[in-house]
């Protein structure tokens, strides 16, 4: 798998469409460390809110790059190639995964670097608990890594690349609409007041028992959702947010594998 890594390596150092993500990520996260800047000439905010935001635009940017990255070999022929060569597929999947993923890191990580190196000189560093700050890190790896998994399985299992950088975008979006709505139901209050204080009703939107638990499990497992959850530092038990990704990760790593080991590449 070693040569496998190698090749997709050296496809990244003469991609436009890495170097692109790459710059775009740099400039976002200067023009939020400006732009936070900026505001706080007028009330004083910390570099909280412009730190943690990548997770939500990194995960939209994966489900671009890997499709079209990575869609490349079949249009290509470059499986089949593999394939002949004597790699198992399951080592070609693997280095594909192991790839997207670490693209999702770098960027993430270029843009902290940024937002670090010019936020914390110009407004100072985050406010968050050093302990909670490291968890939030750490959990929105852990979600980009998911991103990354979900992408690569359509990828691979999608011949097309134009269907399925489609099916990526769209599912991307689609999940962040859907942790939306999810969240919106979890915050329903159960109870709401009736107009010129005639007293309390029962808010049938309200969730409880059972719908509440599933719900709260989809929204914690969602890796969109949880990009949700940490740009808005609002992720609650940070100690178990990164099991949730790490099943996403297992579920789609085996079933992409399990369709890909199937595929007539012919």
């Amino acid at each position: 798998m070693r040569n496998l890594l190698a090749a997709n390596l050296l496809r990244l150092r003469k991609s436009v469409l890495f170097w692109g993500a790459l710059a775009f990520c740099l400039g976002v996260g200067a023009l939020m460390s400006l732009q936070l800047y900026q505001m706080n000439q007028y009330e004083y905010f910390p570099l909280d809110g412009a730190f943690f935001t990548y997770p939500i635009f990194v995960c939209i940017i994966i489900a671009v790059f890997i499709p079209l990255f990575f869609g490349r070999d079949y249009s290509d022929h470059t499986i089949r190639r593999k394939v002949a060569a004597g790699h198992p597929r399951a080592a070609i999947y693997a280095a594909n995964l192991l790839t997207g993923t670490a693209v999702s890191l770098l960027l993430c990580a270029a843009y902290m670097a940024v937002v670090a190196a010019i936020g914390i000189p110009l407004v100072g560093p985050v406010s968050m608990d050093l302990g909670q700050a490291v968890l939030m890190v750490l959990g929105s790896l852990a979600a980009m890594a998911a991103c990354s998994a979900l992408s690569t399985l359509v990828s691979m299992a999608c011949t097309s690349k134009s269907t399925s950088a489609v099916v990526c975008i769209l599912g991307a979006f689609l999940l962040l609409i859907a942790s939306i709505y999810l969240r919106s139901r979890l915050d329903a209050p159960e109870f709401y007041e009736l107009p010129w204080g005639e007293g309390l009703v029962e808010n049938p939107q309200c969730l409880s028992g059972t719908q509440r638990a599933v719900c709260e499990f989809v929204y914690n497992l969602l890796p969109p959702s949880q990009a949700i959850q940490y740009a808005s530092r609002q992720a609650q038990n940070l100690g178990q947010m990164p099991l949730y990704s790490l099943l996403v990760i297992l579920l789609s790593t085996g079933a992409g594998i399990a369709l890909f080991r199937r595929k007539d590449l012919k």
